[in-house]
């Protein structure tokens, strides 16, 4: 009896693998006439290539270069996309134009082609041809512009004509952070070998470029680039996926956007519909709020605090002390000059002078230090200690000894000054390392 059930069970079990395994086979090979729907049913996959699926021999890259299109692997992974972007952009309602996504015959580098079509309820339909190999950024930048176009469309009689920024910017958005699982559906059997840490920095990739090149003005983001520099140049994206990482940040952020793509019939072009969606009066003000978030971006790292030769630049200025000199003349005004420290130590102020001239130093020193990467901190950390100490606030009991000896307070003040002076050396060392640039707009 034990026997009869074991093998009823195996035997059923066995049904099963078969009928699971029928199902995969047919949901990888299309018969003509045949489609396969997507979760929310919004793509519907078909397929003019009646091959089987041969999945890569050898593992795939983080964003593969190639990708071998299959029914099966691209409702789900036009599913995925979807996913990222209804939460990225905080989409609420419900699609209206669905997506007929089609497999034809082709090889690498062959165009992907797409337009609309009305439907039955008098919005729109899209319909894209998809060779069956496509680079894995390619392919993941034609759904996102499916979903936008479509978004978009819902409020123009037209083809809605979207920013040139704002599908490759998404495109990176969401391949920085989801892109090795977003391809799994196409390498099932590098699924068990895949190691994926989701970064702690959203623009981990941008953020090189970004660093390493000029600032793109929002005029040039917004005009279609040159051929030679276009939407494929990662500079180019860079810049995009930064704009629109900055825009969803702002108050209400995915709202606006969704405002924004609703405004485009609206307007002649984008730039006047983006300032209506942001608040912005004019181009000049557009301009001037993306120069200062490109330029709060790249004084900062991952964590979100100001880089190195940032940090040494605010540093260097912290250790001057705003002095006045004597007027010229009794009806002239006095004059101001900035002095080092040390200098003005050596003219051994007051008590209450030196509290009221050195208590700001050091609270602008501990909100650098706060804002300071690693190898800069330390340094802050070592000024705040010596002048925390020729100051008395390491023990008030031991310093109003000192104050009654006059041999001792100068004692304080030259050992404060030499280790400035040694603090000095180290900070214009650190100085050195870094050289000086200047940023300046650029046509990408």
């Amino acid at each position: 009896m034990i026997y009869s059930c074991t093998s009823r069970a195996l035997r059923c079990l066995t049904v099963l693998v078969l009928l699971g395994t029928v199902d995969f086979l047919h949901a990888q090979r299309l018969r003509p006439g045949q489609t396969l729907t997507s979760r929310s049913r919004q793509f519907v996959v078909s397929s003019l290539v009646d091959a089987p699926f041969v999945p890569a021999a050898n593992r795939v890259k983080a964003i593969p270069d190639r990708v071998r299109l299959h029914p099966s692997g691209l409702a789900q992974f036009a599913e995925s996309v979807r996913g990222q972007w209804v939460k990225r952009f905080n989409i609420t309602s419900r699609w209206q134009g669905q997506i007929h996504l089609q497999i034809v015959p082709g090889n690498l580098g062959d165009p992907a082609r797409f337009g609309r079509i009305p439907n039955a309820t008098g919005s729109w339909d899209y319909r894209a041809s998809l060779p069956q190999l496509m680079p894995g950024r390619e392919l993941t930048e034609l759904i996102v512009d499916l979903l936008f176009t479509e978004f978009a469309g819902r409020y123009s009689s037209t083809d809605p004509a979207l920013p040139v920024w704002i599908t490759p910017g998404t495109t990176e958005l969401i391949l920085q952070s989801k892109g090795p699982i977003l391809f799994t559906p196409f390498a099932p059997q590098a699924v068990g070998g895949l190691n994926f840490t989701h970064p702690q920095d959203p623009l981990y990739t941008s953020r090189e470029f970004i660093q390493k090149s000029k600032p793109i003005s929002y005029l040039n983001l917004t005009l279609p680039p040159p051929p030679s520099k276009g939407t494929e140049d990662p500079v180019y994206r860079a810049h995009a996926h930064l704009l629109v990482h900055k825009l969803l940040g702002l108050s209400k952020g995915p709202e606006r956007i969704q405002f924004f793509l609703r405004e485009l019939p609206k307007h002649q072009n984008s730039a006047r519909a983006f300032g209506v969606a942001f608040g912005h009066k004019s181009m000049l003000k557009i301009e001037q709020w993306w120069s200062m978030a490109q330029v709060q971006f790249r004084s900062r790292d991952a964590f979100h605090r100001w880089r190195p030769e940032v940090i040494l630049a605010h540093l260097s200025d912290c250790l001057q002390i705003e002095t006045e000199l004597p007027p010229d003349s009794p009806q002239a005004k006095p004059k101001t000059q900035r002095t080092p420290l040390q200098t003005y130590l050596r003219t051994d102020p007051t008590p209450q002078e030196r509290a009221l001239k050195l208590a700001p130093v050091l609270q602008r020193l501990a909100f650098l230090q706060v804002n300071s990467p690693p190898e800069t901190a330390r340094l802050i950390q070592d000024y705040r200690e010596t002048l925390g100490a020729y100051l008395g606030l390491r023990s008030s009991k031991i310093h109003r000894a000192i104050r009654t000896k006059p041999t001792a307070q100068a004692a304080l003040r030259n050992r404060a000054i030499a280790k400035l002076n040694l603090l000095d050396t180290i900070l214009a060392d650190m100085n050195s390392d870094k050289p000086k640039t200047r940023a300046k707009f650029a046509t990408p």
